[in-house]
């Protein structure tokens, strides 16, 4: 007869396999930089959690990359640690704070539609001669 299931330590039997910490999705993402040794990225933060992101970017990096995030008055300082079709997930050296993520979540919920005001307006000039 075999052992009963130990689960690694450090897990619970009951979380083995989940994350430590819930993740903010952040609909069609923030707008962020990547600055890592090999240059800066502009990308897009998808999902955040305490300890880490995906993001979205133009470019192939390497998994083990070491830089910092950047978006919206928050960074953090991390290291890649996967990278597929254009995503990136970036692991936080030190967990960020409860007060950042919810200030991320307070930018992500009006980003949308400030977003598009943004471009309305920006139009509306080019428009009327006033844009070039």
């Amino acid at each position: 007869m075999s052992a009963p299931f130990t689960p690694p330590s450090g897990t619970q039997a009951g979380n083995a396999g989940r994350r430590a910490d819930s993740r903010l999705r952040l609909g069609a993402g923030l707008p962020c930089r990547l600055v890592l040794l090999s240059g800066t990225l502009p990308g897009r933060v998808e999902d955040i959690s305490a300890t880490g992101a995906r993001i979205a970017v133009a470019a192939i990096v390497a998994s083990g990359s070491e830089g910092v995030l950047e978006v919206n008055g928050v960074e953090a300082f991390g290291e890649i640690v996967w990278c597929r079709s254009g995503r990136v997930g970036f692991h936080f050296e030190e967990k960020l704070a409860l007060e950042q993520l919810v200030r991320l979540r307070h930018f992500s919920d009006g980003f949308g539609e400030h977003e598009r005001m943004r471009r309305e307006r920006i139009a509306h000039e080019f428009v009327t001669g006033r844009r070039v």
